[in-house]
């Protein structure tokens, strides 16, 4: 599924699933049904997809009936961390422990340089070249300061 969101996509082909939430209760043919999935964008943001029946917490409503119904939800890091957290307690085959020590629990340090692309202001550009000089460092190593101290 592909939805664009505040314009930003999100897309279930193209990211990388890292957890399922399958809760046990509900049968598949039981109108209460629903799944979860947890997946993480080449960028980094997170993102929930579920579908459910029509009586689910993604049921669709058209008119005065409910019917099966799938959403796409973005998620910050700290709501993404308590889904897979929620997950993982019900059933760790589908939300497993590996994933969640790096996803969530690698500490954040500085290590080996990756080459990343970002798009400032001119404004803002000016700005991280004047302290970059005013620092005696380079662009990277202002940014990453900022970043690692904040």
């Amino acid at each position: 599924m592909r939805k664009i969101i505040r314009g930003l996509s999100y897309d279930t082909d193209t990211a990388k699933k890292l957890a399922g939430y399958y809760p046990a209760p509900y049968d598949v043919t039981d109108f209460r049904h629903y799944s979860e999935e947890l997946y993480k964008k080449r960028t980094g943001e997170y993102f929930l997809y579920g579908e459910g029946g029509p009586m689910s917490p993604y049921a669709e409503y058209d008119g005065d009936t409910q019917r099966y119904g799938k959403e796409i939800k973005p998620l910050a890091f700290d709501e993404a961390k308590e889904w897979y957290e929620k997950a993982m307690s019900d059933d760790t085959q589908f939300a497993p422990e590996d994933i969640y020590k790096k996803e969530f629990e690698t500490p954040l340090q500085a290590g080996p340089k990756v080459h990343m692309s970002i798009n400032l202001s001119k404004g803002a550009k000016k700005k991280l070249q004047i302290m970059a000089q005013q620092q005696r460092k380079s662009l990277s190593d202002v940014v990453e300061s900022l970043i690692m101290n904040e």
